[in-house]
Order: C-alpha cells, then structure tokens, then sequence
C-alpha cells in the first residue's frame, strides 16, 4: 500500500508487513519475536462499560466504551483513557443483517465521518471468528487478516496503523456472531461474549 493508514498514530506504521498474535483469553498482542505490546486491563467491559488497552510500557493507547445495549451492537474509541466526545477516534457498529451464510460483518466509521452513510473501513468476519479481513471502505482494498490459531493470528499490511488493527480486533473478540446451519436454526458462538452497546 503506497499511502499511509493512520488512526491512532502514524508511530504504529511500519513500511513492512507485521505479523501479531493477540492471546483473546487474556487480551494481549504480541509480534513476531514473542514481545509484549499491548494489553487490555480487562478481558471483557466492566460494570462501566469501558476497558483501555495499554501499550507494554503502561501507556494508555485507546479506550472502549459501551452504553447500554440496543438492537444494533455498537463500541466508540477514545484516544488514550478518555471518553470526552473531542477524543473519538472512531466508532464500530455490527450489521445484524449481515449475520448469514457465516459471514458477520462490522462498519468502521472514522470521528470526522459525521454523516456515517458510508464506512471508513469495513471488517468481514467468516464462521465463527475462525477468520476475518479489514478492508478500506467498501473497496476490495485490504489493510489486514486475521486467523483463528486458537488466538488471533494477525497480518497487517505495509504503512497500516497495527494499533487500529487490534483495537478493532479486541472488538471482534467480543461480537457475537452465528451461523446458519439449516433454516431458522443459527448457531452462535461459544465464545463468551460482551455485548456492545450503542
């Protein structure tokens, strides 16, 4: 990718490819070397409905918060540990309808996308969450994949911020999706999961 992805900050930009592996049991990312670099201070959100995810040096990166659920699923990022609206970096809302066929998918709305007719980026995720890729927008434009390894195993493109790529990952972890095995009947994910709110 010529051009450069920066959601959270452009330090998080590499000119290569980055491979990560996020433990989801115990929400921390680590890269090719087996060294820490992010964490989540809680696995799953809280009586508060917030959670932050700190780099290995304690630095608080982004924090996600819920309101109270609604029909759609939705979590807003903040910049570092606030939740003041003028440190929105962006916002997740799942499409319930896209929930068929094994295929799930989350639009990624940037802070400044007011309107929210189109995403910013898109995230499809197959089965469940046995895999998953990032996409810019509504193009075939890919920034990152992910396999299911028993853990999220994580390529993220050349001048992507890795950063954005697990914070949306960590929401991943928590969305409930299902898949259609006969008609009428879904099975949902085993995986215990926060439901977003709005």
């Amino acid at each position: 990718m010529a051009y450069q992805v920066s959601v959270i900050n452009s330090l998080y930009c590499s000119a290569d490819s980055i491979t990560l592996q996020i433990n989801t049991e115990k929400g921390v990312t680590y890269n090719e070397n087996d060294d820490r670099l992010f964490y989540m201070n809680d696995t799953f959100f809280t009586l508060h409905n917030r959670r932050v995810l700190y780099d290995d040096t304690q630095k608080p990166i982004v924090t996600f918060y819920r309101k109270a659920v609604t029909l759609h699923e939705r979590c807003k990022v903040f910049k570092g540990e606030s939740t003041d609206s003028s440190q929105l970096l962006f916002s997740v809302k799942k499409i319930n309808k896209s929930s068929s066929h094994g295929i799930t998918k989350l639009n990624v709305f940037l802070a400044n996308n007011q309107d929210k007719k189109k995403s910013d980026f898109r995230v499809i995720i197959s089965g469940i969450k046995s895999s998953c890729i990032v996409y810019i927008g509504e193009s075939p434009n890919i920034v990152a994949k992910m396999e299911n390894n028993g853990g999220f195993k994580v390529l993220v493109y050349p001048n992507v911020d890795y950063a954005f790529i697990v914070a949306l990952l960590m929401i991943v972890k928590d969305v409930k999706v299902g898949i259609q095995i006969a008609p009428g009947i879904k099975l949902i994910s085993s995986v215990v999961s926060a439901t977003l709110g709005n």
